[in-house]
């Protein structure tokens, strides 16, 4: 079995903090389960390589054999039961999604270690600038997502509780200002008022440009496919979540209104993309601050324009 160092990112993606190389047990797991359990033939030598994810608890390994591309996911410290549970939640969730045809296929779970393995899609994630050049096609696939009539064993999931707890965890380590803190307690107290008995649908719950995947068409007579990937936040929630946390992936916070008329909201639901954008900034802020390190800087660009929305006249 042949290892190489990594999977080069495409060209102008975001570079996240890469990690350490996957234990040794989990590239030979991950051999196993696609030439053993998916193809059936213990005899095929397969090249691995992993992508650098350092923001995620699952180390994600791609299998190539002569005739088929697989990728997996493993649970990077998988002694510990809640990644097991995690890495089997987000396999259930990917296995649902591509049964509605949202998201690449599962061909493999392993019940031990919770992971799975998918087919590995020809193309690419999107980078901000594409996602801008092809908005009406990536909101029609989030209006997907949000029609699909959901699992029955998935849960609610609430952001203004995910900042919450993240703001905890900031106080208690004291990493972030004082000022920065009282600023995210009332974008949560406001949050809170506006989005009051909205519905429960479907929802990806982490809709940015790393998670919406391009099929190029293999013809000129079809049409690239959009895809989703990375399941693992997908439960019930409020859509308009999913379209301002999208909104401020683009950096559009200043400037919603033509995401808003494409995705085709009510005046309802436009308070709440506009109650959930400065939320959606707080997110990413007190993700990064927990993490620290090289991240602090990225927390405190993101609390400025945090500052900018709740501080500045509404926006167009």
């Amino acid at each position: 079995m042949q290892v190489s160092r990594s999977i080069e990112p495409i060209a102008q993606a975001f570079e996240w903090p890469a990690n350490q190389p996957p234990d040794p047990f989990n590239l030979t797991l991950a051999s196993k389960m696609c030439v053993v359990l998916i193809l059936g033939d213990p005899s095929i030598q397969p090249t691995v390589t992993y992508f650098t994810s350092g923001w995620s608890p699952n180390d994600v390994i791609a299998v190539t054999t002569p005739s088929f591309q697989f990728i997996v996911k493993l649970p990077r410290q998988p002694c510990l039961s809640d990644a097991v549970l995690t890495c089997k939640a987000e396999a259930m969730r990917t296995a649902w999604a591509a049964k509605h045809g949202l998201g690449p296929k599962v061909l493999c779970i392993d019940p031990e270690s919770g992971g799975f393995a998918m087919e590995r899609l020809r193309g690419h994630t999107l980078t901000v600038d594409m996602i801008k050049s092809r908005l009406p096609a990536v909101l029609r696939l989030l209006r997907r997502i949000h029609t699909t009539a959901p699992a029955k064993w998935m849960w609610r999931y609430n952001p203004i509780a995910v900042v919450t707890n993240q703001l905890e965890a900031i106080k208690s380590s004291k990493a972030m200002e004082s000022d920065k803190v009282r600023l995210i307690e009332k974008i949560i107290s406001n949050t809170e008022k506006t989005v009051k008995g909205h519905p429960w649908v479907l929802c990806h719950n982490d809709f940015h440009s790393h998670n919406i995947f391009l099929q190029p068409a293999e013809t000129r007579f079809r049409a690239d496919k959009l895809m989703a990937i990375d399941f693992e936040e997908s439960d019930l929630g409020d859509p308009m979540w999913d379209l301002a946390y999208l909104i401020v992936n683009l950096e559009l916070e200043q400037a919603p209104h033509q995401m808003e008329t494409l995705y085709g909201v009510t005046s309802d639901e436009r308070l709440r993309v506009r109650a959930y954008i400065p939320l959606a900034l707080a997110h990413c802020a007190t993700w990064a601050a927990v993490r620290g390190g090289a991240w602090v800087q990225h927390s405190r660009e993101l609390m400025a324009r945090s500052k900018g929305v709740v501080d500045g006249s509404n926006p167009a």
